[in-house]
């Protein structure tokens, strides 16, 4: 999974670009916490639970992702935009 200018330069990888990247990848496709953790794990990024939902909530407050109910589960989504979005 490629990593930015900054995480190369500095060293460290911030996580919750790697769950945006994966979440964004397929913009069609929703994701469950469980579902990223597998895909975070076989890229090597072990994060727990807790650690992906505050993810989740940050990038969702930051209008990146979006998250729906479906049949009793929370599913999370990347937020397409139509031109550029607004600061």
């Amino acid at each position: 999974m490629p990593i930015s200018r900054k995480e190369f330069e500095s060293g460290e990888v911030d996580p919750s670009l790697l769950v945006e990247e994966v979440v964004c990848s397929s913009p069609d496709y929703a994701y469950t916490v469980e579902e990223l953790i597998i895909e975070l794990a076989s890229h090597r990024i072990g994060l727990t639970r807790e650690e992906v939902q505050n993810i989740l909530s940050s990038l969702e407050a930051q209008r990146k992702i979006k998250s729906n109910t479906v049949r009793g589960v929370i599913y999370y989504i990347c937020e397409k935009t139509m031109g550029f979005r607004p600061s």
